[in-house]
């Protein structure tokens, strides 16, 4: 069995501009689902894990995510089916974070002009619902992928389409199975909390995959 293990401290506010650097102690995701794809446009993934209800998971805990068999290759798109109302706690307290406090996001809505795609699907995107004052918690699929324009025209939920593409979240390095061998997500999250706003939230981290001896 391939296990593929996340220390994702990934998201939470993945969709502002804050200073006031701050760490965070923790980072809570409802997850639904992982699927892998070779192809930078996240196009015919594998899916690694599923289940019809989320499951809460620390991301800052080095859980392992989910398990699966895919086949040796070099996958070049993760793509996480998720809640859009994610939890973070500030390591410390600066601005309107408060260290040891946990604070819920909405990261797909109304008011941000949230959409999101299921990976393939024919049609329009969906429009996220809730607003920063009034969260709601929809079904999102991120796109993290090796596609070197991603993460830079905000649409962290649309399947790029081509390689001058800017929907998704950059992956720095794939994913790269071969044999029994075992890799994790590895995220640099230092200082992606913020307070300098009226709220407290976070940028995105920068992330990767490594080999685990």
């Amino acid at each position: 069995m391939k296990l593929i293990r996340s220390t994702l401290a990934l998201i939470a506010g993945l969709f502002a501009s804050h200073a006031m650097a701050l760490d965070a102690s923790s980072l809570k995701l409802q997850v639904y689902s992982v699927m892998l794809s070779t192809s930078p446009l996240c196009s015919s993934p594998v899916t690694v894990f599923s289940s019809p209800t989320a499951t809460e998971v620390d991301f800052l805990s080095a859980p392992t995510l989910g398990s699966g068999n895919p086949a040796d290759g070099t996958y070049q798109c993760v793509i996480i089916k998720m809640s859009d109302l994610i939890k973070f706690k500030p390591s410390s307290t600066s601005g309107t974070c408060t260290a040891g406090t946990e604070y819920v996001a909405d990261v797909c809505r109304v008011d941000n002009g949230g959409t999101t795609h299921a990976p393939d699907a024919a049609g329009a995107t969906t429009v996220c619902t809730g607003t920063d004052a009034v969260p709601h918690a929809d079904a999102v699929y991120l796109y993290l992928t090796t596609n070197a324009s991603a993460g830079t025209g905000g649409q962290t939920f649309v399947q790029p389409t081509s390689f001058s593409s800017t929907s998704g979240l950059h992956l720095t390095a794939p994913l790269t199975i071969a044999g029994t061998a075992k890799s994790k997500f590895v995220v640099n999250a230092s200082g992606k909390v913020s307070g300098a706003d009226s709220s407290c939230g976070m940028n995105p981290p920068v992330f990767g995959f490594v080999p685990v001896p």
